[in-house]
């Protein structure tokens, strides 16, 4: 990258960690959000979608930007239609807003899909399998945001009240339907770039750490599941690679000279 590119990496980087930080101790000290602070919820989201644009490789950035404005279009229809999420509405909490969406979610679906894109492939799925395997990391991430988002943060709500703190389940199944088609293409194009990981990771690491102060187990609960489910595959899959490759090598036996090889040799 070019130093002009490394400093306004580098500049990101640091406003983000402050807002990252500034966001956990908030939360810890104060029910509410601080007055005149509300431009910092989007403003962290922004930030974290330009790392994760700046960190992948140069056509990659094209996709991710493809990506947040398709996960955007499908929150328009989401919110006007209530298909296929359900029925809710946006709070002015997560900024300045397009048709009734607020324009970070762009950024969100950026950052979300960075990251489960890096789960599957720090957890070795084979491409054949993203397009089941990406829904599916998909969803389980919007477990463990969905209580914060909608609870601390109030960044909006739903008109059911049942289901998972307030979400109902079609919620989550909209997620499985919406990622469906990302995780496609990615598969479709041997998506293979890792940039982005430690910024997209770091976000799920904040919306943990919000749900802990405020005592929101379950996220917690699934997360830990979800990391226990992918230590086991790690180890599977390495204990299996293991396996396979001992069985390729040919089995090498010593052969000690016998009295025929000896006599065969003096002739």
């Amino acid at each position: 990258m070019s130093r002009v590119v490394n400093i306004f990496l580098l500049v990101s980087a640091g406003l983000y960690a402050v807002l990252w930080f500034g966001g956990v101790v908030s939360s810890a000290l104060w029910d509410e959000a601080p007055d005149g602070t509300g431009w910092a919820a989007p403003t962290f989201l922004y930030l974290a979608s330009i790392i994760v644009l700046v960190r992948v490789k140069g056509r990659n950035r094209l996709l991710f930007s493809a990506i947040g404005l398709y996960g955007f279009v499908a929150e328009v229809i989401g919110e006007s239609t209530g298909f296929p999420f359900g029925d809710y509405s946006y709070s002015d909490a997560l900024g300045p807003a397009l048709l009734d969406v607020p324009i970070a979610l762009a950024s969100a679906w950026i950052v979300v899909t960075a990251f489960a894109v890096n789960v599957l492939q720090k957890a070795g799925v084979q491409r054949t399998w993203w397009i089941v395997a990406g829904p599916c990391v998909m969803v389980m991430i919007d477990l463990i945001l969905e209580p914060v988002a909608t609870g601390p943060m109030d960044g909006w709500s739903w008109q059911a009240s049942d289901g998972y703190y307030g979400v109902p389940i079609t919620n989550f199944f909209g997620w499985f339907i919406v990622s469906l088609p990302i995780f496609g293409v990615l598969a479709m194009g041997r998506y293979s770039d890792r940039g982005g990981a430690i910024v997209s990771s770091s976000v799920i690491v904040f919306f943990l750490l919000i749900a802990l102060i405020n005592l929101l187990w379950w996220p917690l609960i699934i997360t830990t599941f979800s990391l226990v489910a992918y230590l086991s595959w790690r180890r599977l899959r390495s204990r299996s690679i293991t396996n396979r490759n001992s069985g390729d090598q040919p089995n090498q036996i010593r052969h000690s000279p016998t009295t025929q090889d000896l006599d065969l040799s003096n002739k």
